[in-house]
C-alpha cells in the first residue's frame, strides 16, 4: 500500500478526535505538501504521551538524504533560522554524507522536530565536542561520561522548545543503580519497583536513553527509556490514554511496531510516551539502522 494524503487527513482528523488532541487540517495539509516524499518513501509513525489533551504527533522516518531544514523555511514551516537550525545544519555536515534528516509534526502545530540518523555509533565525543556545538552542550561530555553513556546514535532538535534530544545507546542491564545515575543527571527520581520491572522486561539489554537538554544553556531537563516494538499483544502498564491510541491510532505495516517510552524530568514529572507505526515498514527501517527491539540480549560490541 501507497501512502494516500486523502486518508492519511481522515485518519489523523478521526485519530485525533478520539484521543482529545487539537488538529488543524489546513496546516497538516501544508506539511504533507511540503514533505511528500518523505511520506511516501519513508516510514510513518504516529505518536503521543498518556498526558490528557496532549499532541497527536506524527513523523516520516527518511530513507534518503535530504535537507528538511531548507524545505521547511521555504515553505514557511519554520519561520526564520535559529539555533536549531544551524546545530541541525552542522551536525548533518559534520557526518560526511552518512546522515539523514527526519521529522517531527504536531496535528495542531506543523513542524516540531528534525532528527537525523547519524549513520551508526558515534562517540558522544565526536558529536559534542566541535566547537559548533553550543558551550553548555560541549561542558555536559564530562557528565554523561561519568554514568556510561558515551556512543550515539541519533540527534533532534524540538525547534519550538529550543532544546536538543540525544540519543544514546549504553550497556545493561538495566538496574534500579543504574536508573538512578542516569536519572541524577536530570534530579529526577528513580522509577518505582513496578515501572522498573516494567523497564527490565521491555527494553533490550543494551537500551537506549534520551536525554533532553536547554540549547541556550545545556540544562539536562529530562531522560527518557525506551522499548521498541514490543512482543505482539504484551504491553508494559500503561495510562488509558495510550491504551486508547494503541486501540484507536491506525497501522497498514505487516510486521506492528508499537514502542513506549519512560520520561522523567526536573519540571514535569514522569510520564509515558508512545509510538506505532503507520506505514512505510517502520520495522525493516529501524533494522537497517541497528536499532535493538524490546527484550533483546544482543550486545554491541561497541560499548566494549
Amino acid at each position: 500500500m501507497s501512502f494516500s494524503e486523502t486518508l492519511f487527513l481522515d485518519e489523523i482528523k478521526r485519530t485525533a478526535g478520539a484521543l482529545g488532541a487539537r488538529y488543524e487540517e489546513d496546516l497538516t495539509r501544508k506539511v504533507l505538501d511540503t514533505f511528500g516524499d518523505g511520506f511516501r518513501d519513508g516510514a510513518t509513525v504516529w505518536k503521543t504521551t498518556g498526558r490528557p489533551g496532549d499532541h497527536l504527533c506524527y513523523r516520516f522516518f527518511a530513507r534518503a538524504q535530504n535537507d528538511t531544514v531548507a524545505t521547511a523555511l521555504k515553505a514557511g514551516l519554520l519561520k526564520a533560522e535559529s539555533g536549531t537550525t544551524r546545530l541541525i545544519r552542522d551536525w548533518t555536515e559534520a557526518q560526511g554524507g552518512a546522515a539523514t534528516q527526519s521529522c517531527d509534526f504536531d496535528a495542531a502545530n506543523g513542524l516540531a522536530k528534525t532528527w537525523i540518523y547519524l549513520g551508526g555509533m558515534r562517540p558522544a565525543q565526536d558529536v559534542l565536542g566541535p566547537s559548533f556545538v553550543p558551550a553548555g552542550l560541549r561542558e555536559k561530555l564530562a557528565a554523561f561520561h561519568a554514568v556510561q553513556l558515551d556512543y550515539l546514535r541519533f540527534v533532534a532538535v524540538d525547534h519550538r522548545h529550543q532544546t536538543v534530544n540525544l540519543y544514546f545507546r549504553t550497556r545493561g542491564p538495566i538496574t534500579m543503580d543504574r536508573c538512578a545515575e542516569i536519572l541524577r543527571l536530570v534530579d529526577a527520581a528513580p522509577p518505582d519497583e513496578a515501572q522498573l520491572a516494567d523497564i527490565r522486561t521491555f527494553a533490550p539489554e543494551d537500551f537506549c536513553v534520551a536525554v533532553t537538554a536547554s540549547i541556550t544553556t545545556g540544562a539536562l531537563e529530562r531522560c527518557c527509556f525506551y522499548a521498541l516494538k514490543l512482543p505482539p499483544g504484551r504491553f508494559p502498564a500503561i495510562p488509558e490514554r495510550i491504551a486508547q491510541f494503541f486501540s484507536e491510532a491506525p497501522s497498514y505495516d505487516d510486521t506492528p511496531v508499537n514502542a513506549v517510552g519512560w520520561s522523567f524530568g526536573r519540571k514535569g514529572g514522569t510520564y509515558i510516551k508512545a509510538e506505532k507505526g503507520y506505514l512505510g515498514d517502520m520495522s525493516a527501517l529501524l533494522t537497517d539502522w541497528d536499532c535493538y527491539f524490546s527484550g533483546s540480549t544482543q550486545k554491541d560490541p561497541v560499548l566494549g
